[in-house]
């Protein structure tokens, strides 16, 4: 058996969308690449194992808090918990015919889309406002700051201003994908 690290999973091919994920870990599946365990810190860096190809829904669930109610929801229509990553939980279900749905209607996945947006939401104000928190006093210049105390808050303050840009884009693209 072969393994295989992908560093920056969740930020590859618009995996960051929900659907995009789900979509993304199905392909790896199919051409034999699985992954055993979701955990915290898999959004930077998810190991494979390979093994024979297997069809699997995953299913990309928001939800910060999970009670023992809503995993035992899930367990009891066959689902199995493959971890949590940030606020995303993990499902998956081997299957052999129809792809199985997680999401009963289309109201319960535009649900889910506007949980996954407003996560994004909540970091795209953490990163602009630590942008604006680096960037305004370099644009200032206080005479506290020294030269290369400057230069370390405009790169900092430019990190995290293209951080808020890219999640930005998520939002837009979480928000384009739900008008569909």
């Amino acid at each position: 058996m072969k393994n295989k690290t992908i560093y920056f999973s969740a930020f590859r091919e618009g995996n960051i969308i929900p659907t995009n994920f789900e979509n993304w870990m199905e392909k790896k599946a199919l051409l034999g690449w699985h992954v055993e365990k979701i955990g915290q810190w898999s959004s930077l860096k998810m190991d494979f194992i390979q093994s024979q190809p297997r069809k699997y829904r995953f299913v990309y669930d928001v939800n910060s808090f999970p009670n023992q109610k809503y995993k035992n929801m899930y367990r009891q229509f066959g689902w199995e918990l493959v971890g949590q990553m940030a606020s995303a939980i993990i499902w998956r279900k081997e299957y052999t015919d129809k792809r199985p749905e997680s999401f009963s209607d289309l109201e319960s996945l535009e649900k889910r889309d506007k949980r996954a947006v407003n996560s994004v939401i909540i970091s795209f104000a953490l990163f602009s406002a630590a942008a604006l928190g680096f960037l305004i006093p370099a644009a200032l210049k206080p005479v506290s700051l020294s030269h290369s105390d400057i230069v370390q808050f405009l790169i900092a303050g430019s990190l995290m201003l293209l951080i808020a840009i890219y999640l930005g884009s998520v939002i837009y693209q979480i928000r384009k994908n739900m008008k569909r």
